[in-house]
């Protein structure tokens, strides 16, 4: 119904079969992949796309209460490339919410590095370690079904003068693919047009936008067999200075794992005189 693919399709699928496979014992080892699946597949706190996070958090709520256990003081160590990091942090049965360990992201240089917990006393609880990182261009997916392309009309804009960005979605694929999404990023100093976005959606060029930051985000629901979309987005130059917008990204609402990117282009806003 709502067109899942790759990671998030499989995500939803271990989730539903778990909350099945729980109610018969037989099943305890294909439910303890599978948990252990879902816990890899989790990134920045979401399994894939809306729809497959809610039933991996289903599954894992339903995992947890059947395996539920009465609390138990104890300690937990946070260990870096086998050396420990602070002191063990106590926790006592009555303890609620998360335990928060030292930092340890000065530890953290380039390279590999192998990071554990180590618990005494307590009893089974969940745990998760989130890690957090900046490129300017991500890599690109080849398993992007879309491909997209950004540029700038205008490498100098006058402060208050209209200059476009030239956009291009195409479907690389000879099936019609559903929910594609285009997130193109703005420089700063230039301002999008909503009066000329919602132009595009009255043309049905596209099925919607949304405008956030320095970002310009386009919904279509759906691209033809190896359909092209060529949008000029209008932006006006409203403050002077030198700004590199964001990467500019597309790809399927729900195979979001797989993005084709694109770098940021620079625009130098003059001042009038």
């Amino acid at each position: 119904v709502v067109g899942s693919g790759g990671e998030a399709l499989t995500i939803e699928t271990t989730s539903l079969a778990v909350m099945a496979w729980l109610k018969n014992s037989r099943y305890t080892s294909n439910v303890e992949q599978s948990i252990q699946y879902l816990a890899e597949s989790c990134k920045a706190g979401r399994f894939g796309s809306t729809q497959s996070t809610i039933l991996a958090l289903q599954a894992i709520v339903a995992y947890d209460q059947s395996r539920a256990t009465p609390k138990a003081p104890g300690t937990l160590q946070l260990i870096v490339d086998g050396k420990p990091v602070g002191d063990p942090v106590a926790f006592t049965d009555q303890t609620r919410g998360a335990i928060e360990l030292p930092e340890c992201d000065e530890l953290l240089q380039p390279g590999d590095h192998q990071i554990q917990f180590r618990m005494t006393g307590g009893s089974s609880m969940p745990y998760s370690v989130a890690v957090n990182y900046h490129r300017t261009t991500p890599d690109t997916s080849t398993d992007c079904p879309l491909h997209l392309e950004m540029a700038l009309n205008d490498r100098q804009v006058d402060e208050g003068a209209i200059t476009e960005a030239a956009v291009t979605v195409v479907n690389r694929t000879g099936k019609q693919l559903p929910n594609p999404i285009a997130i193109i990023g703005v420089p700063g100093g230039l301002e999008p047009r909503h009066d000329q976005l919602k132009e595009l959606v009255k043309q049905e060029r596209i099925a919607a936008y949304e405008v956030r930051g320095r970002e310009v985000i386009l919904y279509w629901r759906t691209l033809d067999a190896e359909q092209r979309v060529d949008l000029p987005i209008s932006l006006v130059a409203a403050i002077p200075g030198t700004y590199t917008a964001p990467a500019s990204r597309a790809y399927l609402y729900y195979t979001d794992e797989h993005k084709h990117w694109v770098a940021g282009e620079t625009v130098e806003i003059l001042p009038r005189d």
